[in-house]
C-alpha cells in the first residue's frame, strides 16, 4: 500500500505524524511525505523520504502579519479566546468576508502544494492520504488520487470545533473564494467533510467531544533527533524544571512575546535547577542567566523531560502532549487563542496550571511552579493523564485500522 503524508508547513505539525508514518513503514507499506520548505529538513531527520512541494510560496510572512494582529487583539482583550468552542453566530456572508484574510496563507499554501502534487499523484498514486487539518491540499489530493483521506490532528481540534476551516466541517458557503476555486478548478466537489478517519493523538480528556470517525492513537513523544548529554544521567541535588518556548513561537509572535528572560529571573528565586531549551536565534535574546540555569540548544524534549519535576512552556500542543505523555506537571503560559485553549484543556485534567501570558507576570509563573513542587495533587493528576495516554491504541494498531479502511 502507498501512503502519502501531508503535514502543515511547520515542523511542529509534522512531528506528531512521525510515529504513525513509521508504523506504516514498519508494516511494509511505501510511505512518502509531501512537505514545504520549512518541513523538508525535519522529514529527512526523521528518516522518511520527502517530496518537496509548493516551494514557490512561503506562508510565514503572511502568517506572521495575521498572527501579529491576533496577538495584539488578544493583549487588548486578554479574557477572550479561552475555550472558544462555538462558531460565532453571524450570517455566512459576513463570516466569509472575515475569514478571507485570515485564511489567505492557507489558501496560497494549498494552491502552491496542489500545483506540484496533482501531477505527482497521477504517476505515484497513493492508496491513502493523511494530512493535517491546516494542510488544505490534503483532501484535494486524495480526491484526485481516488484514495481515502484521513485527518491527523496535532492537539485539541480547535479549528474543527469552531467549524470554520474548509475540509474540517465548514459549510461550503463560507469557504474562501481561493480555496473553493482551487477545488472546483481541479474538478473536485466542494463539501464540508472529506475524511473517513480522524487520527487523534489527544486522549479523550484533552479533546473536544464529537469528532467524526475518530481513531485515537497513543501519543509517542518525538521532537526530532539529538544527542543525550552526560549531565542528563547525573542525579540533580535540586528539582529540575524545564523551560521552553517552542520552536516557532518567537518567530511568529516576535521578541515582545519572548518571555523566557523574565521567567528565568523569577525562577532564580526558587531552589531548583532550570534547564531552558532554545534555538540559536534565541540565545542572544536571553542575555546573562542566573546561576541555577543551564541553557541548551535543540535538546529534544523527550530526552530532557524524564529527568524533570515540572515544565514551563508556551502552551503549544506538541509540548503539552509530550509533557503529558511523560507524566510531567506543567505550567502553560499562553497568549494566542489556540495556546489558551490548549492550556484550558490541560488544566481541566488537573495535570497543570494554565496562565494567560497577557495578564500574568513572571512572579506568578514562579509561584505556580512552586505550588506544583510543594504539593502532590498536580503530580498525581499528571501521572493519571500519562496512564490515559498509554492506554490509547499504539501507532501500529492505528496503522492497521487505517489499512482496513483501504481494504
Amino acid at each position: 500500500m502507498r501512503v502519502l503524508f501531508i503535514p502543515w508547513s511547520q515542523p511542529t505539525h509534522y512531528m506528531p505524524m512521525v510515529p504513525l508514518a513509521w508504523a506504516m513503514r514498519a508494516a511494509g507499506h511505501e510511505v512518502r511525505v509531501a512537505a514545504q520548505q520549512h518541513v523538508v529538513e525535519a522529514v529527512k531527520q526523521s528518516g522518511l523520504p520527502v517530496m518537496p512541494v509548493g516551494l514557490g510560496y512561503d506562508f510565514l510572512p503572511d502568517y506572521q502579519r495575521i498572527n501579529d494582529e491576533m496577538a495584539r487583539h488578544q493583549r487588548e482583550h486578554p479574557q477572550q479566546g479561552v475555550n472558544r468552542a462555538e462558531r460565532p453566530d453571524v450570517p455566512p456572508e459576513v463570516l466569509k468576508r472575515a475569514l478571507e484574510a485570515k485564511f489567505a496563507p492557507f489558501v496560497r499554501t494549498a494552491t502552491a502544494m496542489a500545483a506540484d502534487l496533482a501531477p505527482i499523484v497521477r504517476d505515484w498514486t497513493p492508496d491513502l492520504v493523511i494530512a493535517n487539518s491546516l494542510a488544505m491540499a490534503g483532501p484535494l489530493v486524495a480526491e484526485l488520487a481516488g484514495a481515502p483521506f484521513a485527518h491527523h490532528l496535532t492537539g485539541p481540534a480547535v479549528e474543527r470545533r469552531l467549524g470554520l476551516f474548509p475540509g474540517s466541517g465548514a459549510p461550503p458557503e463560507i469557504w474562501a473564494d481561493g480555496i473553493r476555486g482551487l477545488y472546483e478548478g481541479h474538478g473536485v466537489d466542494v463539501r464540508s467533510e472529506y475524511a473517513v478517519a480522524t487520527v487523534d493523538p489527544c486522549p479523550s480528556s484533552l479533546q473536544f467531544d464529537g469528532l467524526p470517525h475518530r481513531h485515537p492513537v497513543r501519543f509517542v513523544p518525538y521532537n526530532g533527533p539529538g544527542e543525550v548529554p552526560a549531565w542528563l544521567w547525573e542525579r540533580s541535588a535540586r528539582p529540575r524544571v524545564a523551560l521552553t518556548w517552542g520552536t516557532t513561537t518567537t518567530q511568529l509572535v516576535g521578541e515582545e512575546g519572548f518571555l523566557v528572560p523574565r521567567i528565568l529571573k523569577s525562577l532564580s528565586a526558587l531552589d531548583v535547577e532550570v534547564v531552558t531549551t532554545i534555538t540559536g536565534a534565541e540565545r542572544e535574546l536571553i542575555g546573562d542567566v542566573p546561576d541555577n540555569v543551564r541553557v541548551v540548544e535543540r535538546l529534544p524534549l523527550h530526552l530532557l523531560l524524564p529527568s524533570c519535576a515540572a515544565i514551563v512552556h508556551q502552551s503549544g500542543s506538541g509540548t503539552m502532549l509530550t509533557s503529558a505523555a511523560l507524566g510531567v506537571p506543567q505550567v502553560l503560559v499562553g497568549v494566542t487563542m489556540e495556546q489558551l485553549d490548549t492550556g484550558a484543556h490541560l488544566a481541566s485534567t488537573g495535570a497543570g496550571i494554565a496562565l494567560n501570558g497577557s495578564t500574568t507576570g513572571p512572579d506568578a509563573i514562579a509561584d505556580a511552579v512552586a505550588s506544583i513542587l510543594d504539593g502532590d495533587a498536580v503530580r498525581a493528576a499528571a501521572g493519571a493523564l500519562r496512564e490515559e495516554i498509554q492506554s490509547q491504541p499504539s501507532p501500529a494498531e492505528t496503522a492497521a485500522a487505517l489499512e482496513a479502511l483501504v481494504s
